[in-house]
């Protein structure tokens, strides 16, 4: 996992973990570009495929 003590790398939600939830983050929200976009895990202002590395290769972390 990445992204600190207690936290992780890819938690879209804010919840703790990398999990399908944040997956469905990153998916409905994919294509949208702007600052504020859910989804957007690494803050670079839109949501992309660097989003859904993000999230996929750390998935299960906190769990």
């Amino acid at each position: 996992c990445g992204g600190g003590p207690g936290q992780c790398e890819g938690d879209a939600d804010g919840d703790g973990d990398v999990d399908d939830a944040d997956l469905l983050f990153v998916l409905f929200n994919f294509g949208c570009s702007g600052f504020g976009c859910q989804g957007d895990v690494d803050s670079s202002g839109g949501v992309d495929d660097a989003d859904l590395l993000i999230v996929l290769f750390n998935f299960g972390c906190g769990s």
